[in-house]
């Protein structure tokens, strides 16, 4: 039996998978096959129910309702920070954004925080596709997610706006960026072994820090990031936070769904 896993191409997703993809947990008699793309693709791919597991943005969880549940563990959550918006200047204004789709967390919360700044899709652009897109003045400032958020500062860019920042003044609470799902229509055993799986294999991450740096060394200085912005990186998003939510982090996903809608 196959499982098909569709998960980021983010260092945090990579962390949370790498147990099962390497073999150290696993489930009897059954084979996974691994996809990673920008979160954009993958929401998109939950939407034609494609995966058995998906990684997606919180935000899109109500659209694909009928077909995943949300899994209680392999969140992203920024505890006063999140994705960043910068820009060529500190001055710019906030009037043409790029966001890395239009059904990620960062383009609903962008528009909770800045209601009257036009969103331009820049679906999987990373930091030197942003600064292209910015020095061509195709927009005015450009979301920046995951890594980006690490080095930025390098390019010459200035913050605008820290959305996690923003949302816990707004709320007082953490902000829910990504989450895993699984399709619901799964037998129910194949169901409850990958939940305990996935579970596994994000304590693992968690638990071996020092092999995952090693593995995700290269991945890393693909994004501008040293061992120790990468190991600080996994600090942000590959935590306790992501071995299971605790009850503040299901009440801002929640605030976060109610405000959005």
């Amino acid at each position: 039996m196959e499982v098909f896993l569709a998960y980021s191409d983010d260092a945090d997703d990579a962390a949370m998978f790498y147990a099962i993809e390497r073999g150290y947990v696993g489930i009897p008699g059954v084979k996974f096959r691994h996809f990673r793309a920008d979160i954009q693709t993958l929401n998109g791919m939950a939407s034609r129910g494609e995966p058995d597991v998906c990684a997606v943005s919180v935000a899109h969880v109500p659209r694909i309702s009928h077909l995943y549940d949300l899994l209680p563990h392999g969140g992203s959550v920024g505890r006063g920070y999140g994705p960043v918006v910068v820009a060529l200047s500190p001055d710019a204004p906030l009037r043409r954004v790029a966001v890395p789709g239009m059904d990620t967390t960062a383009a609903a919360v962008l528009r909770l925080a800045a209601p009257e700044a036009e969103l331009v899709e820049e679906v999987g652009a990373g930091l030197q596709q942003s600064v292209e897109g910015l020095r061509a003045g195709r927009y005015d400032a450009a979301v920046l997610v995951h890594e980006g958020r690490l080095v930025y500062q390098d390019a010459g860019l200035h913050l605008l706006l820290d959305l996690g920042a923003w949302w816990e003044k707004e709320t007082g609470l953490p902000l829910p960026l990504g989450a895993n799902v699984i399709r619901s229509s799964l037998d129910r055993k194949l169901y409850d072994d990958l939940i305990g799986v996935i579970g596994e294999s994000i304590r693992w991450a968690v638990d071996h820090r020092e092999e995952i740096l090693d593995a995700l060394a290269e991945h890393g200085r693909s994004r501008g990031l040293d061992r120790a912005k990468l190991s600080h990186y996994l600090d942000l998003y590959a935590n306790e936070d992501t071995a299971g939510y605790d009850e503040t982090c299901q009440q801002a996903i929640w605030e976060l769904l109610r405000r959005i809608r």
